[in-house]
């Protein structure tokens, strides 16, 4: 029988990482995990049974990995899970990510990656310490710690870059990306040369994950549930009903109202949402929402 237990640490760590999970979940088999295309990037921390992480660039076979990351991604991420396991999940900006991790974000985007080949022996060393910690304060004490040294050593993002990534942000991605380029006093291949260091897609990409995860909102929404798909498709940003469609397409492999199912299935409980990571869940509360639902405790 499975079994799940999820923590959070109550208040952002750092003062920057909002998303944090400690978790623990016990699988009778290898269940495999899919996660939805996203604006924020994923890391694992983890100390119990590796993850069976896809093939990436670096790694055309991939394979068991105990920690890893997910750049931003424009198509489904799939990986296994087995075991025991155990650790913690981040789910941050792809700028907080560039400071965290101190490299150009492009080479993880569409990437599962091995924590330990980007950071070193550091990476191993701090799911060491988060296993060896007695109870979930504590690691988060400890993870907190961590992720303060790498902020403070790490690089810091364009102001003009971050000021970007906040319009296409807060327009669900309906700011033009000339307009952009143009209120900066950039020209569009500068941006796009920008977005490539510091967030990974380029700015058109990172426009169509934010009108996607707008879209995720509204499938999910119960009480939108009646609405026609062309008025999901206009109040999500798309030109039509048939645009919408295309996207979820390219983005998820399903139709919209398949998308829609699924979504609503997550957020009441069942099916693939049953996990610490790797779920068909709503992207617009990527990581949140779900796991309201479990218990909290201080278990380790």
């Amino acid at each position: 029988m499975d079994d799940i237990v999820c923590l959070r640490p109550g208040r952002p760590l750092a003062g920057i990482v909002r998303d944090c999970s400690g978790y623990r979940e016990r699988l009778a088999g290898v269940v495999r995990r899919r996660e939805l295309p996203s604006s924020r990037v994923t890391l694992v921390i983890a100390y119990g049974d590796p993850v069976l992480a896809p093939p990436s660039r670096a790694d055309r076979l991939g394979g068991p990995r105990t920690s890893l990351v997910i750049g931003l991604h424009d198509r489904l991420s799939e990986a296994g899970v087995v075991g025991e396991q155990r650790g913690v999940l981040l789910r941050v900006t792809p700028l907080t990510a560039y400071s965290l991790l101190g490299l150009p974000m492009h080479l993880i985007s569409n990437e599962t990656a091995d924590l330990g080949a980007l950071l070193g022996r550091g990476a191993a060393r701090l799911a060491e310490r988060l296993a060896e910690a007695g109870d979930w304060p504590r690691r988060f004490a400890i993870l907190e710690s961590a992720l303060a040294a790498r902020m403070a050593g790490g690089p810091r993002p364009d102001p003009a870059v971050a000021w970007a990534w906040r319009r296409l942000a807060a327009t669900a991605g309906g700011e033009r990306v000339d307009a952009l380029a143009e209120q900066l006093g950039w020209s569009r291949r500068h941006l796009v040369r920008r977005f490539r260091e510091q967030i990974g897609p380029p700015p058109k990409t990172v426009a169509r994950l934010f009108r996607f995860e707008r879209a995720t909102v509204l499938l999910r929404d119960r009480t939108t549930a009646a609405l026609p798909l062309a008025t999901v498709a206009a109040e999500a940003g798309y030109a039509d009903q048939a645009h919408l469609a295309r996207e979820v397409r390219a983005f998820a492999r399903c139709t919209p109202r398949e998308l829609a199912t699924a979504l609503r299935q997550g957020a009441s409980g069942g099916g693939a949402s049953r996990s610490h990571s790797f779920k068909l869940v709503d992207v617009g509360d990527t990581y949140g929402a779900a796991h309201d639902r479990f218990r909290r405790h201080g278990s380790h």
